[in-house]
């Protein structure tokens, strides 16, 4: 089966099982904004390949308190498609290739702002476009008011607030990470 065709299929089993309510994971109810708790998601594997939790658990580098400094040098790295399948870089060595694809700079970008003590990081996995096929990674942070903002590395130039996506298609949450617990969204 090639490749395109089985994403396809894994995006219809996984919509499918999202939609109908037959998620067999142990759900925690939680506000709307931030998803509902679960004990797994389809990306465990590949966040726990990153060692997400435990560069977080020894964490190197100083730490840049500045989100914007952090977005900009994330935005810098060169993109890089994965050789073959889909493989997810610790921060380090994102850190040390100076490349990645998007959830590589959204893991560096994630780490980099929860070592610098930014409120309510999450690395978000979900849909650019609604309607896409693939994947897309980005990451979510409160600012200093309060405000959700949205750094996406790969697509865009600055960072923003969620709100100026909600409605619109663009930016489609379906699972997020906080470097301990994991959530699903509506979608």
């Amino acid at each position: 089966m090639n490749r395109k065709v089985l994403r396809f299929s894994l995006h219809v089993v996984l919509v499918s099982l999202l939609t109908s309510g037959s998620i067999l994971w142990d759900v925690i109810p939680a506000r709307a904004e931030e998803g509902r708790q679960v004990t797994a998601t389809p990306f465990d594997r590949k966040i726990d390949g990153a060692g997400i939790s435990l560069a977080l658990a020894h964490p190197s580098g100083v730490p840049d308190k500045n989100p914007e400094t952090l977005f900009m040098i994330s935005r810098s790295f060169r993109y890089v498609r994965d050789a073959r399948g889909d493989r997810w870089q610790s921060p380090q060595e994102t850190d040390a290739r100076h490349s990645g694809d998007c959830e590589d700079k959204a893991i560096w970008l994630f780490y980099r702002l929860k070592l610098s003590g930014a409120h309510d990081v999450r690395l978000v996995i979900g849909k650019f476009k609604r309607h896409m096929g693939e994947f897309h990674v980005w990451v979510t942070y409160r600012d200093a008011g309060g405000g959700l903002c949205l750094a996406d590395p790969t697509l865009q130039k600055r960072i923003w607030h969620v709100s100026d996506f909600s409605g619109n298609n663009f930016y489609v949450p379906l699972f997020s990470f906080d470097g301990i617990n994991r959530y699903i969204h509506a979608g």
